[in-house]
């Protein structure tokens, strides 16, 4: 038996899915693709319609119109219109650039769905009226004529050109509502893996810390909100240095605990195997999408191999970087300093500063976001390297931690979340009316203040920063955090046209921010469990 919950939420999802396929079903069904408009103007010009699915007055925009031929001035001509398609659902008709005298006979509108519409004089004369205060629409005997005193005269349509019988689009949105229903509440959400290995997610070493899934989550949401709230761009800059730093300190656990492993060849067989299936699969579908189908064979092929990074994937060049300098690293660490702690520390510190200083885009140059060069950004993944050794090296094993008392923390909790309001208020200046980016322009010490916030949440157990970063929404999305840094710039795309396109809105800010993490989320889950975990998990059976 399914929970009442379930049988609600159900309805409710049936019922937003009926709504939009209704809506988006009217827009379709009410294109056309082709106007013929029988005219006569007392002087040279052309016809332009504009069309939306926008019931506001004004929101017209002139990538969504079509002109018409060249019409001679004193002649009674078929104008034509070709639409390709396009919804008419809301229509603007401007007259000609030129004020004057313009007479319309008769229109006729053609729809792959319904018959041609014609409309005669008295429709017409109905059916629009006057956009501009200057320009006159009269019904004569043969004829409207749309009389303008100002340049640019146009009229506005009151309602779609195309009419249509609404059984058709309610049936279509009844019946796909009826699917996704079935398919939602037979559906078994304690066994699709993003749901699953929320609860029952093992790592590679150690146990599972669940505050660091939440900030993997906490850090997708930064770098969604920098891409579509206007009044925090730049915040992202934060969310990736997280990212960043929060592998340094993980890959550098097992070595910590046990630094001969940098000398097992099968440990290395292991760790590269790892990285591969973490990235590739789900990588490699991404730009066979997005640069393969399209034909952008050039791209592609450099984005193949990891020597330009367009977008967010610039972060990926530098991932790929970064795992091949962890051996060299571990082995520096065990040959050198024979695991000593400190030295290691004091040796890692002087590399994280030298590579901030030292290592520019002329010494090791990385085909980044924008076309631009960019420097290696190996510091920040040292600092979280840094901060792994300090903790699992020095402040795990000694004697007054284990004896710590609750005290301690709630201090490191205190820290933890002064860094994190630091971070919301001062990686941008645009929360303070500044363009700069202090996190990108200050990277080197916002990755040791990332650093140093990580330390904070894994020595802060049963404090109040755990329970804000294991809050169960924050780590759901950390789980598919990899698919929705990947995939929500498509996203943001898709939304912002598609609301353009099918309602006539245009979604900024917390709006867009809120539709683009819900449908990331979603969209994260089903490559997550379909693309990213066959390679990096066993498969969960499920039951009949």
């Amino acid at each position: 038996m399914k929970s009442r919950g379930q049988s609600l939420l159900t309805v409710a999802v049936a019922l937003v899915c009926f709504l939009l396929v209704q809506h988006i079903a009217i827009a379709v069904m009410t294109s056309a693709y082709r106007l013929y408009i029988i005219a006569e103007i007392d002087h040279p010009d052309i016809f332009q319609l504009y069309y939306n699915n926008s019931k506001k007055q004004g929101d017209f925009k002139e990538k969504d119109s079509e002109r018409s031929q060249f019409v001679n001035a004193g002649e009674k001509t078929k104008v034509k219109i070709r639409l390709a398609d396009s919804s008419v659902l809301s229509v603007r008709l401007d007259t000609g650039n030129e004020p004057g005298i313009v007479k319309i006979y008769r229109m006729e509108v053609h729809s792959h769905f319904v018959k041609p519409r014609v409309l005669l004089p008295s429709d017409i004369d109905t059916m629009f009226k006057s956009g501009k205060d200057d320009v006159m629409v009269n019904l004569e005997k043969d004829h409207v004529s749309i009389i303008s005193q100002n340049e640019d005269p146009y009229i506005i349509g009151t309602e779609p050109l195309v009419k249509i019988n609404a059984v058709l689009p309610n049936a279509i949105a009844f019946l796909f509502s009826c699917v996704v229903s079935i398919l939602f509440y037979r559906f078994d959400f304690a066994t699709f893996p993003p749901f699953y290995d929320i609860l029952r997610k093992k790592p590679t070493t150690g146990i599972n810390i669940d505050a660091l899934d939440g900030l993997r989550g906490l850090a997708a949401v930064i770098i969604v909100a920098d891409h579509t709230y206007g009044f925090i761009m730049g915040i992202g800059a934060i969310g990736v240095w997280l990212f960043m730093t929060l592998s340094g300190f993980l890959l550098a656990r097992p070595f910590i605990q046990q630094p001969e492993r940098c000398l097992s060849l099968a440990f290395w067989e292991k760790f590269f195997i790892r990285r591969i299936k973490r990235i590739i699969p789900l990588y490699y579908a991404y730009l066979t999408v997005v640069y393969v189908v399209p034909g952008r064979f050039d791209e592609a092929f450099r984005h193949f191999f990891f020597l330009q990074g367009d977008g967010v994937l610039w972060v990926i060049n530098q991932e790929i970087v970064f795992y091949l300098m962890v051996p060299f690293i571990m082995m520096a660490n065990y040959f050198l300093f024979r695991g000593k702690v400190w030295p290691i520390v004091l040796n890692l510190v002087i590399l994280m500063f030298l590579s901030y200083y030292m290592v520019g885009p002329s010494v090791f140059s990385m085909y980044g976001m924008n076309h631009q060069p960019l420097r290696l950004y190996v510091g920040i993944f040292l600092a979280g390297i840094i901060f792994s050794y300090l903790y699992y090296g020095v402040y795990e094993p000694a004697e007054w931690s284990i004896k710590k008392s609750n005290t301690i923390n709630t201090y490191f909790s205190m820290l933890g979340i002064a860094i994190l309001i630091g971070f919301m208020l001062f990686t941008t200046g645009r929360v303070w009316g500044k363009t700069m980016v202090w996190g990108i322009a200050y990277d080197q010490w916002f990755g040791i203040a990332s650093g140093m916030f990580i330390f904070c949440i894994v020595a802060s157990r049963n404090t109040t920063l755990e329970r804000i970063l294991a809050f169960l929404p924050l780590r759901a999305i950390g789980l598919v955090s990899f698919s929705m840094y990947i995939l929500h710039p498509m996203v943001v795309i898709l939304i912002r046209q598609g609301s353009s396109y099918y309602f006539g809105i245009s979604l900024v800010d917390l709006p867009l921010f809120f539709c683009t993490v819900a449908s990331t989320y979603l969209v994260s889950c089903v490559t997550y469990a379909y693309i990213e975990r066959p390679f990096t998990r066993p498969q969960v059976i499920v039951g009949n």
